[in-house]
C-alpha cells in the first residue's frame, strides 16, 4: 500500500507543476481552456469548462500510475477526454503521455 500512496504522492506533485506551468502566462492560459460539449458537460452546471491542464494532468497520472503498476490501468479513468479544442476553434489536440519522466525520487 505505501507504494500506490508514495506514486499518487509522485504524481500530484507532477499534477501541481503542470497547473502551475499552465498558470504562470494569463493570455496563454485563456487559450488553454474549452467549453465542454453537451455530452460531456457536468449536468449541475449550465457551463461547463475544462482547461489544458486538466487533460495533461489527467494523462500523466494515467501513465505513470499504468508504469508503475501494471494491470491497475483497468480502474484509472478521468473526468475529461484526451481531445482538447481552444475558443479559437483551432483543429483538435489529442494528448498523450509517450514517455516516461522521473520527476519524483
Amino acid at each position: 500500500m505505501s507504494d500506490i500512496l508514495r506514486e499518487l504522492l509522485c504524481v500530484s506533485e507532477k499534477a501541481a507543476n503542470i497547473a502551475r506551468a499552465c498558470r504562470q502566462q494569463e493570455t496563454l492560459f485563456q487559450l488553454l481552456i474549452e467549453e465542454k460539449k453537451e455530452g460531456e458537460k457536468n449536468k449541475k452546471f449550465a457551463v461547463d469548462f475544462k482547461t489544458l491542464a486538466d487533460v495533461l494532468v489527467q494523462e500523466v497520472i494515467k501513465q505513470n500510475m499504468e508504469n508503475k503498476f501494471p494491470g491497475l490501468e483497468k480502474n484509472i479513468s478521468g473526468e475529461e477526454s484526451n481531445e482538447f479544442t481552444n475558443d479559437l476553434g483551432n483543429l483538435p489536440l489529442w494528448t498523450s503521455v509517450c514517455h516516461h519522466f522521473n520527476w519524483c525520487l
